[in-house]
């Protein structure tokens, strides 16, 4: 009888109260992440069936773009390799043309790993997998005002970003094959841009932010007019972050300058994060608009 005590206590019974509690924190935990993810589903949404359109012009099967989608989950990247695909580009350069984009997931990755070291190898290598820029943008912005959520809040915002942007992808893709019409009419060659403008505009707290989102965008637009294909973003993106980082917060106020931080500083309370998230936003709002009209007129 006591062995029986002590494994009920163990493993509670489904629908004692324990069990009970334990499935509801986790429901609850999940819809959490869940609501939080609807801002980027309903963006990925049209983007994802513009993807779906744009890849099915260019010959690619229904099933060769739900992989490109589940695989490799980059939307500006996935554009670009569409059209390179459409152009007739080697594989060779195309892996490498994705390679140089999704380059600044590595900002984005440094940025978060301090708020992430509570998960193991695995849980870091499926997180990292999912992260892109707009779930990016509201990870950091939820760890910086509220601290870091539970594992499964943070899953269940990048998996329903994710099946958003999978589901989009089969709609364009299945619509694609059957008809034929112009993205440019229904706004969608617009949705990247302005996902990547509602992110920058999210993340603006203070007049900084904005002179160093004006500084990224600037850079980025001049690095691109100098013939830069992709490292722009790259470079204009480390240059403004790192302005953002090393720039003290100067008020008048004694207590503001000695608590002003430096731009190790920064790095280490997870600052250097907000300004590399405000870089990458004010940056790709330009380049997602060349991206976006690159892909619309290879439609037409």
């Amino acid at each position: 009888m006591a062995v029986n005590r002590r494994q009920r206590e163990s493993f509670p019974e489904e629908g004692c109260p324990e069990s009970t509690a334990h499935e509801q924190t986790f429901l609850n935990q999940a819809l959490a992440g869940m609501v939080r993810a609807v801002p980027i589903m309903m963006g990925y949404l049209p983007i994802g069936l513009a993807f779906g359109v744009l890849a099915s012009a260019a010959g690619l099967s229904l099933y060769s773009a739900l992989a490109m989608s589940v695989f490799v989950f980059a939307g500006s990247s996935q554009l670009i390799a569409v059209g390179l695909i459409d152009a007739g580009t080697g594989i060779a350069a195309i892996t490498m043309t994705v390679f140089l984009v999704n380059l600044r997931h590595m900002l984005m990755s440094a940025s978060l790993a301090p708020y992430l070291r509570f998960m193991n190898s695995w849980q870091l290598a499926l997180f990292s997998y999912e992260i892109t820029d707009e779930s990016f943008a509201l990870h950091s912005a939820h760890f910086r005002k509220e601290g870091t959520p539970s594992k499964v809040e943070l899953f269940a915002l990048n998996h329903s970003a994710h099946l958003a942007w999978i589901g989009g992808t089969f709609l364009g893709a299945f619509v694609g094959v059957r008809l034929t019409f112009d993205t440019e009419v229904f706004g969608l060659d617009f949705a990247l841009p302005a996902m990547f403008i509602a992110l920058l505009i999210m993340q603006i707290e203070n007049y900084r932010h904005v002179v160093v989102a004006v500084i990224a965008a600037a850079l980025g637009l001049t690095f691109y007019l100098l013939g830069m294909d992709q490292l722009y973003i790259i470079l204009a993106t480390v240059i403004a972050a790192t302005v953002g980082a090393l720039w003290k917060n100067d008020t008048g106020n004694p207590a503001t300058d000695q608590n002003a931080l430096s731009g190790s500083d920064n790095l280490k309370n997870g600052d250097f994060g907000q300004a590399v998230n405000q870089d990458i936003s004010g940056v790709e709002s330009n380049a997602g608009k060349d991206w976006s009209n690159e892909g619309g007129s290879r439609n037409d």
